[in-house]
């Protein structure tokens, strides 16, 4: 019925092969939805890496993430809207109070599954009409080049190491501990230390598994963050870990 294709994925910001599998989409006749929520806006500043994107039947998009807006404002894009139409369309009597065809007569809030909602659109529709594209742009842009600061910064220190590629702006890693350890006490120490690096208030990364590997995890989409922001993660890293390990040798 349907394959979906995933454009920035949660943890680690992959892309899909998108125009590979719009091809063999096409080919069995399905419907090519392409998760885009946290990655796909990006393709404003680097279009090269969503080869494919334009192809789908339908989009999602969350601008809440990457066009910087409120939190609920969230949204989904078809190639023929009226297939959405059609399929959320009412038949019963009030679709023909509105017109003799449901179609014709389809009204804005009937055009997804929610209904109630507040005018979020408004929000977003303001933002890039007063900044302009081109600000919004620059600041994922800046977005990536701070989570490639960042990659740097690991690799310069010995004892943390990258857990996955970088393709957007999610940076996950993980301390090692030291050359001896286990992955079972290097996955308890990075949960300890993902604790400790909350607790103390400075920075917040969050956490995920990859390949059973725990690890930490930094996403940057936020137009403020600074360089002075990227350049406090990892010594802040180090400092815990330091606190953590001279708490157990003392034990």
């Amino acid at each position: 019925m349907a394959v979906v294709a995933s454009a920035g994925t949660v943890n680690t910001g992959s892309i899909d092969p998108l125009a590979e599998i719009a091809a063999i989409a096409r080919v069995h006749n399905l419907w090519m939805h392409i998760d885009g929520a946290y990655g796909a806006l990006a393709a404003i500043a680097v279009p090269e890496k969503f080869e494919g994107l334009a192809q789908a039947d339908s989009l999602s998009l969350d601008p809440h993430k990457w066009l910087y807006q409120p939190l609920d404002c969230g949204c989904l894009l078809y190639r023929d809207a009226e297939i959405a139409r059609r399929t959320f369309s009412y038949t019963g009597s009030y679709a023909k109070q509105l017109s003799s065809d449901p179609i014709e007569g389809f009204a804005f809030f009937e055009e997804s599954m929610e209904l109630s909602r507040r005018f979020r659109a408004l929000k977003l529709w303001l933002s890039l009409r007063y900044h302009g594209l081109q600000a919004f742009r620059a600041a994922i842009q800046q977005d990536l080049d701070h989570a490639q600061r960042l990659v740097n910064a690991i690799k310069d220190a010995r004892v943390l190491e990258i857990a996955a590629p970088v393709e957007l702006s999610a940076v996950c890693f993980r301390h090692m501990v030291n050359d001896s350890a286990t992955e079972e006490a290097r996955n308890l120490f990075n949960l300890a230390l993902l604790k400790r690096i909350v607790s103390r208030g400075n920075v917040y990364p969050s956490n995920t598994e990859l390949q059973e590997r725990c690890c930490l995890r930094v996403c940057i989409v936020n137009h403020r963050t600074m360089d002075t922001d990227i350049d406090a993660v990892v010594p802040e890293v180090l400092d815990a870990a330091s606190q953590i390990l001279s708490e157990q040798d003392s034990k």
